[in-house]
């Protein structure tokens, strides 16, 4: 041995066990956790003592214990922080849905006191019936489009969820299959122990296995070359076909915006044609009731000049009759003679002259409330014609609510256009984490593959290790014909030293291959997680559109009601105003039938005086024969003496 040593001095005892103790810390870096550090894996195990390696077993379970426990609190604080978002942000829109609603009742409310006002037109108000019966059968339709079209999202979400549910148990399998692999591993580890103390020994035999492990290497890495050049393609592919998904997401987007704008032009000018054959409508209603008050106006003017010829007519006929009274008083004063003759003809001129007076009187008084009645009818017709103003105000006060309406209606319907493309958006993004989960299912897939092929590389060296245990057992019965070839061997040792380093370091590429396939892993989780979140904050999103779809059906029920209210308004106003026509009828009745006695009674009088006037120079004629008789026999009386 002395000799031995002397013909080697650069290999040591010391080195031997400095040797042994970097293989012992490589190969606990070799099954060590993901992202702890190998350099102070290997002092520590240089640091301690060689019993201390039985309790490592139990120090990496406390340490992955440890690992999950700090992972599974960070994940309950960021699901609690996570929440906490979630309810301020379900508050705010809470908080603004109350404040739509208010804004609702109020806008409910101005409605209520607009259809109270609203009296007259019945035409326009059935046509706005049919337009708003209409706009509601329109919305309706809509809401029952969303309601399906919601359900079909609830089952696509349910079908999500169920994916994802397959996902977790495959998640939870892969995570049992790879704690059994960890077990596996241990086992080896521990056998793997045994065999490096044995492969001290081993010096000769490990030129066939190295030359097995460069061409196992050499597959592997045109393993890794193929599945490298696989990916490169598969990350080509799918560059394309996302650019091919926004392109087709863009032209969907350009479709919906020129379907709506294509709708929106459609509507605005039908009701603008509608707007123009009612205002043509309204405007020969209006020209209709313009000309029965002019006509009505004509009728009461030829009336009024008619009545001021009778007037006329009384007057000269009153002039005449106080010309004849003059000419009586002279003939009066001529003639005393016939005194009581013309004092009697003055009573009965007298007579009539209080008759025609009273009549006049009844004339003037008739002719007042003729006027009175005038001047009433143009004062409805003013009331009138401010009824129709204060109409037309109403008229253009409702039309702007209207299309202050209209605007809400176009506004909600780009809103919703806006949710249906958020909602596409979503859905790709659903899907496209879809694609990234089956994408990381078959990395896992492959990293699997390819520990398969490891273990059987290892399975193959322990078969391999089995046989030369069995050599070693022959070269100990043939230890000491080897003694004479320890020189050749120690050289061949040292080369094996170096091709050990070389497996060494290759095994840390391994360890980091692992260690990236759980940083993987762990990065999947989290997109896993993310997408878990996105979907529960779609399924609240859902929540909140079937809220806003019952407030919009109470705000459409409440919109019928007031309709109703409107409708009973409106037949209550025709009625009235069907009473006030007929009350108007029954003013122009009575307005006939004074003129009608009115003219019956000035012929009837005229007649009357014709009569009177004939008898009264009959008699003035025969009284006057009369009186010149006694007169000549007072002449002859007084003559005789």
């Amino acid at each position: 041995m002395t000799d031995l040593h002397s013909e080697l001095p650069n290999i040591t005892p010391e080195k031997l066990t400095m040797m042994k103790i970097r293989a012992g810390g490589f190969e606990q870096d070799l099954l060590s956790e993901p992202g702890t550090p190998s350099r102070e894996r290997g002092s520590m195990a240089f640091g301690h003592s060689s019993d201390a390696r039985s309790s490592s077993v139990t120090r990496r379970t406390s340490r992955a214990l440890s690992g999950s426990s700090r992972r599974n609190s960070f994940m309950a604080s960021h699901r609690i922080s996570a929440s906490k978002e979630l309810t301020s942000g379900a508050e705010g829109k809470f908080f603004a849905l109350m404040d739509l609603m208010s804004t609702a009742s109020r806008e409910a409310s101005s409605l209520k006191e607009s259809f109270s006002r609203i009296i007259a037109e019945r035409d326009a108000l059935f046509r706005e019936r049919e337009e708003l019966l209409a706009r509601v059968e329109e919305i309706t339709e809509t809401v029952e489009i969303k309601e399906r079209e919601h359900s079909s999202h609830g089952h696509e979400a349910e079908e999500r969820k169920r994916q994802v549910e397959k996902l977790l148990v495959e998640l939870s399998v892969a995570l049992a299959a790879v704690a059994e692999h960890k077990k596996h591993v241990g086992d080896r580890d521990r056998q793997l122990e045994q065999i490096r103390l044995e492969l001290v020994d081993l010096q000769g035999t490990l030129s066939h296995t190295h030359g097995e492990h460069n061409k196992i290497r050499a597959e592997l890495e045109a393993l890794f070359l193929k599945f490298k050049a696989a990916e490169h393609d598969r990350d080509h592919a799918r560059e394309d076909a996302l650019k091919h998904h926004g392109d087709l997401r863009n032209l969907l987007r350009e479709h919906t915006d020129l379907k709506s704008k294509y709708f929106d032009t459609n509507t605005k000018f039908e009701t603008s044609r509608k707007d123009v054959v009612m205002l043509q409508e309204r405007i020969l209603a209006w020209e209709l009731e313009r000309d029965e008050l002019l006509h009505a106006k004509d009728r009461l003017n030829e009336d009024h000049k008619r009545l001021r010829l009778r007037a006329d007519d009384t007057a000269r006929e009153l002039l005449e009759l106080t010309e004849r009274h003059d000419r009586v008083q002279r003939d009066f004063h001529k003639s005393k003679e016939i005194l009581r003759i013309a004092e009697d003809a003055r009573d009965e001129y007298h007579h009539t002259i209080d008759v025609l007076r009273r009549e006049l009187k009844v004339k003037s008084l008739g002719w007042e409330e003729a006027d009175q009645r005038v001047g009433e009818i143009t004062l409805q017709h003013e009331h009138i014609k401010r009824e129709v103003v204060s109409l037309r105000e109403k008229l253009l006060f409702v039309e702007t609510e209207r299309n202050d309406l209209r605007d809400r209606a176009e506004r909600s319907r780009e809103e919703l256009r806006v949710v249906v493309i958020e909602r596409d958006q979503l859905r790709d993004d659903v899907h496209d984490g879809g694609l990234k989960i089956a994408d990381g299912h078959r990395r896992t897939q492959v990293l699997e593959e390819a520990l398969r092929l490891a273990e059987l590389a290892i399975v193959e060296h322990k078969s391999d290790i089995h046989s030369l245990n069995s050599r070693i057992a022959v070269h100990v019965r043939d230890d000491d014909e080897h003694r004479s070839r320890h020189g050749h061997l120690t050289t061949e040792l040292a080369a094996l030293g170096e091709r050990l380093l070389i497996f060494q370091a290759d095994n840390r590429a391994l360890t980091d291959a692992r260690d990236r396939a759980h940083r993987d892993l762990e990065s999947w989780r989290s997109k896993y997680d993310e997408v878990t979140e996105t979907m529960t904050e779609y399924q609240d999103g859902s929540g909140e559109l079937e809220f806003e779809i019952e407030s919009m059906r109470t705000l459409l029920h409440e919109v019928r009601e007031e309709k109703e209210v409107a409708i009973s308004a409106r037949h209550a106003a025709d009625r009235e105003r069907d009473a006030m026509y007929a009350k108007y009828e029954e003013k122009c009745r009575e307005m006939e039938r004074f003129i009608e006695e009115s003219a019956a009674n000035s012929l009837a009088a005229s007649r009357s005086a014709n009569k009177s006037s004939f008898s009264r120079t009959v008699t003035h004629s025969s009284s006057g024969q009369q009186n010149s008789g006694h007169s000549h026999g007072h002449n002859g009386g007084f003559s005789s003496p």
